[in-house]
């Protein structure tokens, strides 16, 4: 694997982290492999960060989902991977989140499908932090000794492996980051109606202006601290307002960093980690995005939509919640989703 992917993540979050991230994209015509593996191998000629020149495997992006979305990236793997279904007519783009974003996926599929593929998900502009990497740390090290982050329970079995990662396709409404958020936060408090506290959550953002998204990694987080069933309006003013997590340094400090984060997991990470690419224009049917899982208890939700169907997904490790648990956050979530619509 590429040394400069691991280094982006290499001071942040979960040591123990796959940073692997996917979209799952249903299109209106078919394509054929061996014009994907042409132009695959272009775009990675002309970006070199993205690593070795990925093959395309043709085959049930169901029965592949799994291995695609969740495997590590080993050393000299490609840190794109493709998964094409039998007719052609599905898509799946995994790749290491130090190499691209959620909008750096949308970039590789519009690359290698050559689709004028534009996303209307609005970023953050050159909105700064006001703190630097160092000092934030310091902060975030105090927060998890003193008041760490409200988790989802359920029951997991330690001795399972693997994810479940799923999607629910819905109606094509117009839903936001703060209606998502908003659902997450509503979710926890219906789950865990006596915890107290407050969630976090990490929302993924982009400093992109371009519409037309590139194989590149352009990104920036939001971290909202809130209490479970937060109304709406406070939410979106918090969306609107919160400052940026500082940019931090592109290195794993010899290793140093992954030590000092694992002798914290227990108490870093996130509530839940949110991913949202809003409308997609092109030839899509359908966009289901995969967000990176990070930190204890880990639960990862995605929302994308289209013209024809918004889709919402879930990730959370089998070792933390059971199916049955799985499937009644996911349930729950899309219930307060479409709330009042």
């Amino acid at each position: 694997m590429g040394a400069d992917a691991t280094e982006v993540v290499g001071l942040y979050g979960d040591p123990d982290a796959t940073w692997s991230i996917a979209v799952d994209l249903g299109l209106l015509a078919a394509v054929r492999p061996e014009d994907l593996e042409e132009r695959a191998a272009a775009m990675v000629a002309a970006h070199l960060h993205l690593g070795p020149t990925p093959e395309v495997l043709v085959s049930d992006v169901e029965d592949e989902r799994q291995a695609a979305v969740v495997q590590a990236y080993r050393p000299g793997d490609p840190l794109v991977r493709l998964v094409l279904a039998p007719d052609g007519r599905r898509l799946l783009v995994a790749a290491h989140h130090g190499a691209v974003d959620g909008l750096g996926l949308l970039g590789v599929a519009r690359t290698v499908l050559d689709l004028d593929l534009r996303c209307g998900a609005r970023g953050i502009g050159d909105r700064s932090s006001p703190t630097g990497f160092l000092l934030s740390s310091v902060r975030r090290v105090g927060e998890a000794l003193l008041a760490p982050p409200l988790r989802f329970g359920g029951d997991g079995s330690p001795a399972e492996v693997g994810e479940h990662v799923t999607a629910r396709e819905l109606p094509p409404t117009r839903r936001g980051t703060a209606a998502l958020a908003t659902s997450v936060l509503a979710a926890h408090r219906r789950l865990h109606p006596g915890a107290r506290g407050r969630a976090v959550l990490a929302v993924g953002a982009s400093r992109r202006t371009d519409p037309r998204p590139r194989p590149d990694r352009q990104t920036a987080y939001l971290r909202l601290r809130l209490p479970p069933g937060t109304p709406g309006e406070q939410v979106a003013a918090a969306l609107a307002t919160v400052p940026p997590e500082p940019d931090f340094p592109e290195t794993s400090a010899g290793g140093l960093g992954p030590l000092a984060t694992r002798a914290l997991r227990g108490r870093l990470g996130a509530t839940a980690t949110l991913s949202n690419l809003g409308s997609v224009e092109g030839q899509l049917r359908s966009v289901a995005m995969y967000p990176a899982l990070n930190g204890p208890r880990a639960v990862g939700v995605g929302l994308a939509s289209t013209a024809l169907t918004m889709t919402l997904t879930l990730r959370t490790r089998r070792s933390d919640l059971d199916r049955a648990g799985h499937d009644r956050l996911l349930a729950l979530i899309v219930d307060e989703l479409l709330r009042d619509q």
